[in-house]
């Protein structure tokens, strides 16, 4: 391995990383809390580009279930 490449345990806790916080970024009731957590999802998404990772990026469900839960 190069200075360059993750280990697949990097690769694998980067993954965990991006599904944490896209969660808290669609799920979280403090707005602050979920700006800086899709702000954090972008930063990731763009490491994980980087490094060809596969990943899903689903940020247009974020508006729809912010709309609900302010909603409610």
């Amino acid at each position: 391995m190069t200075s360059g490449e993750l280990t697949t345990r990097e690769r694998q806790r980067l993954r965990e990383c991006y599904e944490a916080l896209h969660e808290l970024a669609a799920t979280c009731a403090v707005p602050s809390v979920r700006a800086a957590a899709r702000a954090a999802v972008a930063e990731v998404h763009a490491a994980m580009d980087g490094q060809a990772l596969e990943f899903e990026m689903y940020t247009s469900r974020w508006l729809t279930e912010t709309d609900t839960k302010e909603s409610e």
